[in-house]
């Protein structure tokens, strides 16, 4: 599991970034602790690098929630 401070680290994405699409639901957090900190898993590491994919193909991030 990663922190969305590993994770921003280990993609390269801001963590403001990492919270918009938590935000508006484009990956979420597999779990998060008692202390509310989320916590990110290989599947949603792979989704990041996915929509990572699709932002560089030109697509929007509504097309990409469509997609995905």
């Amino acid at each position: 599991m990663y922190t969305i401070g590993e994770l921003s680290k280990k993609t390269g994405v801001t963590i403001r970034t990492l919270d918009y699409y938590d935000e508006i639901g484009l990956l979420n957090p597999a779990s998060t602790t008692k202390g509310g900190h989320r916590l990110y898993g290989e599947a949603e590491l792979l989704r990041l690098e996915q929509i990572l994919s699709l932002k560089f193909l030109g697509f929007s991030l509504d097309k990409i929630r469509y997609i995905l």
